[in-house]
């Protein structure tokens, strides 16, 4: 798909991921929220990436970024640690993995620092960090008009609720799935979450769940559904929502003024991107994704 000359800036970790899931177990899986969200992106966008590494990181992990032209020089190694690593299993539950154990590593003192393009970048994404360095990044971001999303997890709502609304103030697109929305809303209804969610300032509220598909909802009370892609067999569910923000805001950098039509099509293709993502262990699938395969999802997700 063309690329324009967007510049789109992505903050969150890279990790090493052990998972097992009923299709089998794997071990150090190339992952993290960055790396999922950075790979679905560079389909459509140019992608930076700001991030931290340990000593253990392979040479042929920052090769696998390079190939695709993300750029990486914003991706520090501290030769003092090691990676962010995470082991969860999928088997009980294939939407929310028993994690087996968490080792931050260098990313237990990750202070990001954007240089003078990633500062103006025309679209930033926040990935799933701690609201703290969300909010700083919020507010030093220089284009006015930049477009920023945000993710989040069930950990920061518990620990760091109202560090997190502030952030949600400050952005343009939240994405979040449905249990982490029920919680901070404190309320089971989908509708009524992302009305409360939106109350806080963001344009749009997408909430994710899972296999049944994806809902937006924006200022004007309007909602749109998204379904996914038919799956024959789930490898590996890790990276999904992630993938699913990088094909949305990779294909939103290529409009300048987006309306809701592009919206809607921005939904679809972060779907079309995201099935791909659980046909295999990490990013392996993910990796082997081209043009032609996505508008094929694309357009079978949008005849539904």
């Amino acid at each position: 798909m063309k690329k324009n000359k967007s510049y789109l800036t992505v903050v969150g970790s890279i990790a090493y991921d052990d998972v097992i899931t009923l299709a089998g177990a794997k071990d150090n899986l190339f992952g993290g929220s960055s790396i999922y969200f950075s790979i679905a992106a560079s389909n459509f966008s140019n992608v930076s990436i700001v991030g931290t590494v340990g000593n253990d990181f392979k040479e042929s992990d920052f090769k696998i970024l390079s190939n695709r032209n993300i750029d990486i020089s914003n991706i520090k190694r501290v030769k003092s640690g090691n990676t962010f690593r995470w082991k969860g299993d999928y088997k009980e539950n294939s939407e929310d993995p028993n994690t087996i154990f968490t080792s931050l590593g260098v990313f237990k003192d990750f202070s990001p620092t954007l240089n003078e393009l990633q500062l103006k970048s025309s679209h930033a994404f926040l990935a799933n960090i701690s609201p703290d360095i969300q909010l700083e990044l919020a507010k030093i971001l220089k284009n006015k008009n930049a477009l920023i999303g945000l993710d989040t997890m069930n950990h920061w709502i518990l620990e760091k609720k109202n560090t997190l609304i502030e952030v949600i103030k400050k952005i343009n697109i939240l994405f979040i799935n449905k249990t982490e929305a029920c919680l901070i809303s404190n309320n089971s209804d989908i509708d009524n979450a992302g009305k409360y969610l939106l109350e806080y300032g963001p344009d749009l509220c997408i909430i994710k769940d899972g296999k049944n598909g994806s809902y937006m909802y924006s200022n004007n009370e309007e909602k749109f559904f998204c379904p996914t892609y038919n799956i024959e067999r789930v490898v590996d569910p890790t990276g999904a929502g992630d993938s699913f923000a990088g094909g949305f805001f990779g294909y939103l950098s290529n409009i300048s003024k987006p309306e809701r039509e592009d919206f809607q099509e921005a939904m679809i293709y972060g779907s079309s991107v995201a099935s791909f993502t659980i046909e295999g262990f990490g990013t392996e699938n993910l990796l082997k994704v081209n043009d032609e395969n996505i508008k094929n999802r694309f357009e079978k997700i949008k005849s539904k």
